[in-house]
């Protein structure tokens, strides 16, 4: 069960690391922080004009 793969040896294994090296991850990170940022503001915005709207 153990001894069951079909790789015999590591030798001649390579990698593939998509986006890396790149600007791609840092794009990544800046999209998934604003669709966190952005229902936030909007919350905040609609919470202050209701206040604002019935005192």
């Amino acid at each position: 069960m153990f001894d069951s793969s079909p790789i015999e040896s590591w030798e001649g294994a390579g990698a593939v690391f998509n986006s890396a090296g790149s600007g791609g991850v840092m794009i990544w990170v800046v999209i998934a922080a604003a669709l966190c940022i952005i229902p936030i503001i909007s919350a905040i915005r609609h919470e202050n004009a209701i206040e604002n709207k019935h005192g």
